[in-house]
């Protein structure tokens, strides 16, 4: 009897062995915690779209208008005419009337696509037919710095006479996933915020759109507003 007692003793205690972790034997390891911000992790039902489409002839966004914090019903429009990615784009933007007419849209040539450093977030009836600002996108080189170091130097938001002063490094906050309608889908695609929030940066090499811009100041002094992209139509993939 009491062979049998201390046999079943030992048994007992080489079984605890083996699932707490020492011996040979099987163990039970607690998976890895994902972070809120890994754009591998998909949200609700909503696929998550890592393709970098290119801008191209034909790209259309429509954007939401912004005053300070609050979406208008206002729309922004923009459409891309040609694009030598990123030599040049030339886009045409319009904002739709109150009655939902829409007036002839205005012509920007952008070329500073590549190295541009200033965003230039300002669009009204005095627009330059071209310039090297990149709204609505940044440049290539600042998304590289992001990317590579979250953090892009000497980059500017505009004149001081256009959006107050800010000039300075340009900071990766939070990388995201933003819901946006894509092709008539609701997907989510990567993200960078930027600037407390100022800035949502699509994180795409070939298309680096700024999907959000909360400007600071006051628009009716600025003349600055804000927007934040609703839908987007691309085709293809990487060209």
């Amino acid at each position: 009897m009491k062979t049998k007692t201390l046999l079943a003793v030992l048994c007992l205690a080489v079984m605890c062995v083996l699932f707490a972790g020492g011996g040979d034997g099987p163990r039970v390891e607690a998976a890895p915690s994902i972070g809120a911000s890994a754009v591998s992790q998909v949200p609700g039902d909503y696929e998550v779209v890592k393709t970098e489409y290119r801008i191209h002839a034909g790209m259309h966004v429509s954007f939401q208008r912004l005053i300070g914090k609050a979406t208008t019903s206002s729309k922004w429009q923009v459409t891309v005419q040609s694009a030598q990615y990123p030599k040049q784009v030339e886009i045409s933007w319009v904002w739709p009337r109150a009655d939902e007419t829409t007036p002839t849209p205005t012509a920007r040539r952008i070329t500073g696509l590549e190295r541009g450093r200033t965003f230039g977030p300002l669009y009204g009836g005095n627009d330059p037919e071209e310039t090297n600002w990149t709204a609505p996108w940044i440049s290539r080189e600042v998304l590289r710095e992001l990317r590579t170091g979250k953090v892009a130097y000497n980059f500017k938001m505009g004149t001081f006479s256009i959006t107050g002063v800010f000039a300075g490094d340009l900071r990766v906050e939070e990388e995201i996933l933003y819901p946006i309608e894509l092709n008539g889908r609701r997907v989510y695609v990567p993200a960078f915020k930027c600037a407390k929030g100022q800035l949502v940066i699509w994180n795409n090499i070939e298309n680096p759109l700024v999907l959000e811009y909360k400007p600071f100041g006051i628009p009716l002094i600025t003349g600055v507003f804000g927007w934040k992209a609703e839908s987007i139509s691309v085709r293809g993939g990487r060209l």
